[in-house]
Formats: structure tokens, C-alpha cells, sequence
């Protein structure tokens, strides 16, 4: 698999908002803002999650944002453990 033609880049949450099952959340990833549901609401409300970074696919269809799955913890958001400016690019 070729890695590099993952494009990953860190974004703040700006808004989050419950749909169904799942976060619908927007994304500033460095002046661009995208949308991109994600499905860890056992572990995720909109208040846990705005506000903070999060690790994002860019470059398909849609964002993808990144979450460890575990059978016994749930979804887990993949994040940096620093504050990095919007849009850095995860390699």
C-alpha cells in the first residue's frame, strides 16, 4: 500500500452536532472548513469533541476522521497530544 497518497492533516472541531448514531462535525483544517460524520458517539458527545484536534483523510470522496477501534473501549478519536496549527499534515 503506498501511504503517501493518504493526504492526513490535523483540524479543529469548530461545530458538532448528534445525527442518528453518529457526530457530524466540521473541520477547519487550516482555512478550509469540511463536514465529515463519524461514528463515535458511545465515547463522544458534541461538547467532548468541540473545540479539539483531530487527525483527518482529505484527499477522498469525503473526510475520514481517524478513531482506533476496540471491541472492549468503542471508537477512540486519534489526536495530537499538542496543540498543531490547522491543516499540518500528519506523515
Amino acid at each position: 500500500m503506498d501511504f503517501t497518497a493518504v493526504d492526513l492533516r490535523v483540524g479543529t472541531v469548530v461545530e458538532a452536532v448528534v445525527e442518528g448514531d453518529a457526530l457530524r462535525l466540521t473541520i477547519d483544517l487550516g482555512g478550509v472548513q469540511r463536514e465529515a460524520t463519524t461514528h463515535v458517539t458511545e465515547n463522544y458527545g458534541p461538547d467532548d469533541v468541540r473545540g479539539t484536534q483531530v487527525v483527518v483523510v482529505t484527499n477522498g470522496p469525503e473526510p475520514v476522521v481517524l478513531a482506533a477501534v476496540s471491541p472492549s473501549q468503542g471508537a477512540v478519536l486519534l489526536r495530537p497530544d499538542r496543540p498543531v496549527a490547522d491543516g499540518t499534515q500528519v506523515v
